[in-house]
Parts: C-alpha cells; structure tokens; sequence
C-alpha cells in the first residue's frame, strides 16, 4: 500500500516529498472536484519532485477533442505514473495515439463493482480509482476478485453532487445578490455544505471530512488524501502521524460511507 496526495501548490508538494509515495495533480480545463488545477509547466515541475498521477475527470465536449489528443500526447512525454480519467474518449484516444501512460478509471460513483472494472481491464485500463459511496466490504470484495490496481480515498472533503450548470450563478441573479468569492456554503437541516460554482459548473462536498485512518487498506495499492478545502499544514500533520502510527488527529475519525449499508437493492 502506498499513499497518494492531492497537492495544491509547489511548495506544499516540496513540503510532501517525504512523507508520501506520489502526488495527484488536476489538470488546468480538464478537472472537476478539485479546488486547485495545474498548467502543464507546473505538472513537470511536481513531477521532478516525485512522479506523479494526473487528472482529467471532466466530460468532453466535442469542440475539446482536438485540444485533448494535444494535451495526451504531451503528458505522455512529460512522463507520469497514469492518467486519471472520467470521459471514456480517452481510453479511445489512448489506443488512437499509441500513450503508453496507464489509465486509471475514475468515474466516481460508477466505479463500484468488480466485473465493470474488469471489463475496463479488457479495453485497456490498467488501474481503478474506487467510488466513495462503497462499503468497506464492498471495498474489499472489489479487491478479491480483480487484478487492477486500486485507489481508495481515506481522508478528505468528498464530491456529492455535480452539475454542468452554475446553480449558484443563476440563483445569485435570480434573487439580485452579490458575489462573494469562489468557494460558498449552504446550510441544510444542520449541515453546512461547501459549494464552487465557476465556468465548469457546480459541485457540492460532504458536510464531513472524511478520516478513515484507523481502517487497514493493506490490499489497495492507494489510499488518497484529498486536501480540497483544508490547511495544507493539517494535511501534511495528518499524514505525518498516520505514518508514525499516532492517532491523535485534529480531525476526528468519520468513515463516510464504510459501514452505512444501502437501502436499495438491485433486483
């Protein structure tokens, strides 16, 4: 098991060169989710600090294709661990023009069981990056029965829900108010809720860190921290006493999804 960040900045990657295995870092127009995206410069120089994954998780418009099979073949020769990818005109892509870089799936609340992953196997994609809504036993019996290497996030704020369109935007000008930054909250029966609304749209995170750390995912070959919306100091503290097996965290152990069952049953 080896442990991923999701950086924000040079420095905090310099600050992280020690304390973890690679970094991920979201692409400049071609990320979603992620508070901070990178231009292609900045990638190669986080990469010199350690090789790293990228992100390309957004859908892809038709008008974007061109610069997409651009943006490919220069990431391949930038030379990165794997590509993180949503939009599936990639793994075409990949084929297209011969990238040697391995894919890693990552289409978020999809990825939720073992037989779409290996079917993804067949196409080409080497690596999954696992849905945060899963159980722990799911987790693990995705883990039992393929042969991909698995991602799994185990500290951070989490994506609920997104959209194409920028509900904030519209709601702000429907009702006469002003603008206040990128980052907005909303509250909801107790719950405060962080949303961005900017031109890729609308996306709102978990009212919860997620900290899973006291969880063994020795039989995954990732486990990710995700540092949207957090001091970057906190996360480099969290993951300095993880690696020395303390457990007094400033942010208190919440599993998420792990041991919430769902309701609904498919028939």
């Amino acid at each position: 098991m080896e442990m991923a960040l999701q950086v924000k900045s040079l420095d905090m990657a310099l600050k992280a060169s020690d304390l973890v295995d690679t970094f991920i870092i979201p692409i400049d127009d071609f990320s979603v989710n992620y508070e901070k995206t990178f231009c292609l410069n900045d990638v190669k120089k986080i990469n010199d600090v350690k090789k790293s994954f990228v992100v390309l998780n957004k859908n892809i418009h038709n008008d974007e294709l061109g610069k997409l099979e651009k943006l490919l073949l220069e990431i391949e020769n930038i030379g990165v661990l794997g590509i993180i990818f949503y939009d599936i005109s990639i793994v075409n892509l990949k084929k297209k023009l011969n990238i040697k870089t391995p894919l890693v799936w990552y289409q978020e609340h999809l990825v939720t069981n073992y037989k779409t992953i290996n079917y993804w196997n067949k196409k080409g994609v080497e690596w999954a990056y696992l849905s945060s809504e899963l159980t722990k036993r799911e987790l693990d019996e995705i883990a039992d029965n393929t042969n991909f290497k698995l991602f799994v996030t185990v500290f951070g704020y989490l994506p609920m829900f997104t959209s194409r369109r920028n509900l904030v935007e519209s709601y702000l000008n429907t009702f006469n108010l002003k603008e206040n930054g990128y980052e907005k909250r909303i509250v909801n029966e107790g719950k405060e809720y962080i949303i961005t609304d900017n031109y890729k749209g609308t996306v709102v995170y978990s009212d919860y860190i997620l900290n899973a750390l006291d969880e063994d995912f020795s039989n995954f070959d990732y486990i990710v921290f995700n540092s949207n919306f957090i001091n970057d100091e906190d996360v480099l503290e969290i993951i300095e006493k993880y690696r020395e097996g303390k457990t007094d965290y400033k942010y208190p152990i919440n599993h998420g999804f792990l041991y919430k069952e769902t309701v609904y049953k498919v028939k």
